[in-house]
Order: C-alpha cells, then sequence, then structure tokens
C-alpha cells in the first residue's frame, strides 16, 4: 500500500506484489452430510488442497432460544485457493452441484482475492506453493505425514 499527501488529501494506493496473478479464496460454508460428494466432485477434478473445518452458526433462518442459548447448526467450511478464473469455476460449481437443492440453510459460499500464497516448507511462491495432484496410479493409498510435515507442527 502507498499512501502520498498532497494539499491535505491523502492518496491511497493498494499495489499487488504480483501482477497479474489472479489467485482465490473459495470459501464455503454448508451442511455437513454434503461433505463427502463436495470431495469426491472437487478431486474428480484434480482440486486437491483442500482445508475443511467443523463449524458451528446460523443464517438467516432467526434464532429459536431455548433456556436463553440460541440454536446453532453444525456445518463444515472448506477453504480452497485456486490459481486461476478456469480452476475458481469448476470449484464453485462442484459445491454448487452437491448443496445447492437443500432449499434454506443450504450454505453459502464467497471468493476473495488472494495476493500471495507462500509453501512455508520449500519457500515456494504463489501458484507453485499451491497443491499439485499427485497422479493416481502412483499416489500410495497408506501415505502419512510424520509431525515434521504437518502443518500444525
Amino acid at each position: 500500500m502507498i499512501i502520498q499527501k498532497t494539499d491535505s488529501i491523502y492518496n491511497v494506493s493498494i499495489t499487488t506484489p504480483h501482477k497479474g496473478s489472479k489467485m482465490f479464496q473459495i470459501t464455503a460454508v454448508f451442511n455437513k452430510h454434503c461433505l463427502n460428494d463436495v470431495l469426491r466432485e472437487l478431486f474428480d477434478n484434480e482440486i486437491e488442497g483442500v482445508t475443511v473445518t467443523d463449524v458451528i452458526g446460523k443464517g438467516s433462518l432467526g434464532i429459536a432460544e431455548k433456556n436463553n442459548a440460541p440454536d446453532l447448526y453444525p456445518k463444515v467450511m472448506l477453504l480452497i485457493v485456486v490459481s486461476n478464473d478456469k480452476t475458481k469455476e469448476i470449484t464453485m460449481e462442484a459445491i454448487r452441484a452437491h448443496t445447492q437443492d437443500l432449499g434454506h440453510g443450504a450454505g453459502k459460499m464467497w471468493v476473495t482475492p488472494v495476493l500471495e500464497v507462500e509453501r512455508i516448507r520449500t519457500g515456494e511462491k504463489n501458484e507453485s506453493a499451491l497443491t499439485q495432484p499427485i497422479p493416481r496410479t502412483t499416489a500410495k493409498t497408506n501415505t502419512f505425514f510424520t509431525a515434521v510435515d504437518t502443518p500444525s507442527s
């Protein structure tokens, strides 16, 4: 961000460090029972870098209070960072295809621009830091990561 003062007026310019880079974070909150179908669709489209979190909350359904406690509903939240418009649309359609027909309380998704991504372990940046799919013919199904490789270590 660049701030310049001219005649008591501040001009603020926001510049992106990587011009031409169009990365996006898709955040989606929806019912838990749709998760496996959404993940299967994402993985079938080789979108494999996904963070899933259990959340509780309420949307526009209102609050019915019992014993002074609001009703909060369990959902899941997906966070997915993608490197281009095409992958963004594929991701959103995969989520929409398995959650859209649920009616009220189906969930929400939104897109946020991402300026920069860094893989902490290797220092790779931006598109290089995003998950690349492993060919399914060579991927080991029983592979696990040690504490050194996990994000929580």
